[in-house]
């Protein structure tokens, strides 16, 4: 598709606004291509990304990230929609605007077009990447994997230029790689270790499920067996560590 001359102008309006950044982001006009396992290659200029570090918390919802200078950001939620965290943007450039929220009962999507990509950034993090090309531009969601609680970067605007995504995509995930969630929660994995310990049965794979309204994991292990009907056995572990038994849940 031609470029028209407002996407230019816009990815030069980008380039100029983060050009305070640039040599702790590493945001530039190229997309960083991920490695074959999909890790996001390690930019010694993004390690020394320095800058404000925020922090929102409400009951069970903790996070916290740091913006590079300049940025601001402000605390934001929608009771009614299950969703509270932060909202981040970029005086300069009024494309660059974000929130990072904990979408408190759970966050789930569909669409046939989305093209998703699963990351491991720098610091060890996992996410997946979820793009889908609209009419009214890229809808774009970052996941990410493993945390207490569901917390999902998208657009403020619901929406932005594939163009200025690409330009500025080193700089949100020097951003993401600094953040962190639920800093006085259990991790999933202490948590599956701590329902293992209540657990002599069989089983192929365990998963965590953190509930950010009471803080309690529920720790799933599953074991299927061919020609059989698959049974998954699932414990609750509290805040404070203690593991519960609940009822077992059977699959065809």
């Amino acid at each position: 598709m031609k470029r028209s001359v407002s996407l230019v102008l816009l990815a030069a309006a980008c380039a100029l606004a983060l050009a305070a950044v640039t040599m702790l982001t590493g945001c530039g006009t190229k997309k960083t291509d991920s490695g074959p396992t999909g890790d996001v290659p390690q930019d010694p200029a993004v390690d020394s990304l320095t800058g404000e570090t925020v922090s929102y918390t409400s009951g069970y919802v903790d996070l916290a990230l740091t913006l590079p200078e300049g940025w601001t950001w402000e605390a934001v939620q929608d009771k009614s929609g299950g969703t509270e965290g932060v909202r981040f943007w970029c005086p300069d450039d009024k494309a660059l605007d974000f929130r990072l929220l904990c979408w408190t009962k759970g966050f789930g999507m569909c669409g046939t077009g989305v093209t998703s990509q699963e990351l491991t950034l720098p610091g060890g993090q996992t996410v997946w990447e979820n793009t889908e090309e609209g009419t009214d531009g890229l809808w774009l969601n970052i996941c990410f994997v493993g945390t207490p609680g569901d917390y999902v970067l998208q657009p403020a605007g619901g929406t932005l230029d594939r163009d200025t995504w690409e330009a500025c995509r080193d700089t949100l995930l020097a951003i993401l790689d600094t953040a962190r969630f639920g800093r006085n929660a259990m991790t999933e994995q202490q948590a599956i270790d701590a329902a293992s310990a209540a657990y002599d049965g069989q089983y192929d794979m365990a998963y965590g499920r953190y509930d950010v309204t009471d803080g309690t994991w529920t720790v799933t292990f599953n074991r299927s067996v061919v020609g059989q009907e698959q049974k998954s056995a699932r414990f609750s572990v509290s805040p404070d560590g203690m593991v519960s038994a609940l009822p077992y849940v059977s699959e065809n």
